[in-house]
């Protein structure tokens, strides 16, 4: 079934385009999807592929329940079907085969206690930077999703996906890129985004922090450049070379690595340049053509909410003062100068993050925290 074939196409691609100026972006196009689909839900979540733990969820669900941020987060958090590819409309048992999603946590945890047994998704978006999967579910007491629900999905899919391109590049991008960029302040990372000819035209508030503080960058007639003491040789290439891949005439690639030193052996930044993904049909020269991310590699390890840990993995109070004090790099005993505590206290408490979080090292432990969602709070 082609999408000549697809009733009231034509109205579906309306509201694609005419969701980029709603105030939730596209909240009508899942209601009527959910409704000609004969769907429980119609759903789409957007995420960052470099940021774990950054989404979006837009639907037209009202239940409080099913939509709240606590719900959601936990859905999210086990939603194994987010890094899953799916370039064609398909359903869970064929991503996981023998049966293995009706064992997943998302399954056991948030879907069969509500009754819900079928889902259909698609990618919409999937490239370095965003990630959008466009998903209905039926209930388990609904037929199974059939070809006419396929070809729902995969008539409306290119035109979500342009409708979602002119939405992030309208006003340069700006009300897209802000989801991103918040997520990496979080983390402590600087991001900056410059379009086809190498000019800065995005900068989140960590980035300008660390420019504003660091004696190796500085943004000179809207180009990023390092300082004079600095050699900056290896980031001129970089942005080059990144532009170069973006406009199609060098070799593509995952980006560069790269740090400045102010003197040898003496590291202050480090960068990360990489090309964006293209759009030919909605190329512009003021549209992000490169991204460059900033760390301060001596900056102590990033600050977590202990009450977060705790929510999070089920830790005692004093566990997640404990974790978070270990995930920012303090040994065990400036931890227990820190809480006041014998170090054989910190060590039996230790023991028990071991056990919640199901390691037996205190590098597992320190990984383990630092990758958790908890950093975006």
């Amino acid at each position: 079934m082609g999408a000549a074939a697809v009733r009231g196409l034509d109205d579906l691609v309306g509201l694609a385009y005419e969701g980029i100026e709603e105030p939730t972006p596209w909240r009508t196009l899942m209601g009527e999807l959910s409704h000609r689909s004969e769907s429980h839900d119609a759903s789409m979540v957007i995420s960052s592929s470099v940021v774990p733990g950054a989404y979006l969820l837009v639907t037209d669900n009202d239940d409080p329940h099913l939509t709240g941020s606590e719900h959601v987060k936990g859905v999210m958090s086990v939603n194994v079907l987010l890094d899953l590819a799916q370039p064609e409309a398909s359903t869970p048992e064929e991503l996981m085969p023998d049966g293995a999603f009706f064992q997943t946590p998302l399954y056991l945890q948030f879907l069969k206690p509500y009754n819900l047994r079928y889902l259909l998704g698609r990618d919409v978006v999937r490239d370095d930077q965003l990630r959008v999967k466009l998903s209905l579910e039926r209930t388990a007491d609904q037929e199974p999703f059939s070809e006419r629900e396929r070809a729902l999905l995969e008539a409306i899919a290119p035109h979500l996906q342009r409708a979602i391109r002119l939405r992030e590049r309208r006003d340069h991008g700006e009300h897209m890129r802000f989801f991103f960029e918040e997520a990496m302040a979080k983390l402590a990372i600087g991001c900056l985004m410059l379009d086809g000819r190498g000019k800065v035209v995005s900068i989140n508030a960590w980035a300008r922090r660390l420019i504003g503080q660091n004696d190796a960058l500085a943004v000179r007639n809207g180009r990023l450049r390092a300082v004079d003491t600095v050699d900056g040789r290896a980031l001129n290439k970089a942005i080059d070379a990144a532009l170069a891949a973006r406009q199609g005439s060098g070799p593509a690639g995952r980006g560069t690595a790269l740090r400045l030193e102010s003197a040898p052996g003496m590291t202050v930044l480090d960068l990360v340049v990489k090309p964006l993904a293209r759009d030919s049909l909605l190329e512009s020269s003021s549209a992000p053509a490169v991204v460059v991310y900033l760390n301060d590699c001596r900056r102590p390890g990033i600050e977590l909410d202990p009450g977060a840990l705790a929510a999070m993995y089920g830790l005692t109070h004093c566990e997640s003062q404990i974790g978070a004090l270990l995930a920012k790099g303090t040994c065990l005993t400036d931890v227990a100068a820190r809480l006041h505590v014998s170090i054989n206290t910190v060590k039996t408490h230790l023991r028990g993050i071991y056990e919640k979080l199901g390691t037996s090292k205190q590098a597992q432990v320190v990984a383990r925290l630092n990758h958790s969602s908890a950093r975006l709070l």
